[in-house]
């Protein structure tokens, strides 16, 4: 009877040593706090350097067409009243991508073609009568290349869309950097913090190139057009009395898309 008890001690001794290490592990903790997602930025700031024939006929500085680094709200490439066949004008706008490398795009729309009435000596030679049927838009003639910063189209710089406003101004996006094109040269976008150039140049007449030698100082202050010319020749002796009291609107616009997972990206 003795040996019976004693057996049934020991078990219940075992069980209560088991039961009593189930809370022994060891452990370790370790908490990230505060993960967070943010979207980047993509961001274009643009200013413009301007310069337009005087009265007199010599190439000046335009600072109504003109600003340091901004958005484009309020601000105008173009905005001359009083041109006459051969004057010749001339922009540089530099373009800066914050943040992110990124494709470019630009576009230019004909918004308006006003006649203003008419002078007798455009009433003789003029038969369109409508108020938005000026003929300035066969006259005037653009010019785009990629400028290095000093507002003279020099050897090496390349234009990329050349015409009458009537022909090129139809609102189309123009690559500036894009999965195929670069302006610049070489390929893939815009890279972040970096300024690129587009030159313009204008006439009230015939437009030709004449590119100056490549200087390879961008801009100093004093090497640009006033003391270099702007290496384009305009000539307005074809223009008739037609376009007199004539005018234009148009839209400057630029588009800037990230490029990383976006390879592929088209301006068209």
């Amino acid at each position: 009877m003795k040996k019976i008890l004693l057996s049934v001690g020991s078990i219940i001794f075992v069980l209560a040593i088991l039961g009593g290490g189930t809370g022994a592990f060891f452990a370790d903790n370790n908490t990230s706090t505060g993960n967070t997602f943010a979207t980047g930025v993509i961001d274009l700031f643009v200013d413009n350097e301007s310069y337009i024939t005087d009265p007199s006929g010599n190439l000046i500085f335009s600072p109504q067409t003109s600003w340091s680094l901004s958005t484009l709200a309020g601000k105008l490439f173009f905005n001359f009243k009083d041109v006459k066949p051969g004057d010749i004008g001339e922009d540089t706008i530099s373009l800066h991508v914050k943040s992110n490398d990124a494709w470019a795009c630009m576009s230019v729309k004909l918004t308006g073609t006003p006649e203003n009435g008419q002078s007798d000596p455009e009433y003789l030679v003029d038969t369109t009568r409508g108020s938005t049927s000026g003929e300035l838009q066969n006259e005037l003639n653009f010019a785009f290349w990629n400028d290095d910063g000093d507002n003279v189209f020099e050897s090496g710089e390349n234009i990329f869309k050349k015409g009458l406003v009537k022909d090129i101004f139809k609102g189309d996006k123009w690559p500036l950097a894009d999965s195929r094109t670069n302006i610049w040269g070489g390929q893939g976008p815009i890279p972040a913090d970096t300024v690129k150039y587009i030159g313009k140049a204008w006439c009230f007449g015939k437009l030709t190139s004449a590119p100056l030698p490549q200087d390879d100082k961008g801009k100093t202050g004093d090497n640009g057009p006033l003391v270099r010319g702007t290496g384009f020749k305009c000539e307005g002796d074809a223009v008739n009395n037609k376009t007199q009291t004539d005018g234009i609107t148009a839209d400057v616009s630029f588009t800037v898309a990230q490029s990383r997972n976006n390879s592929a990206f088209k301006c068209k």
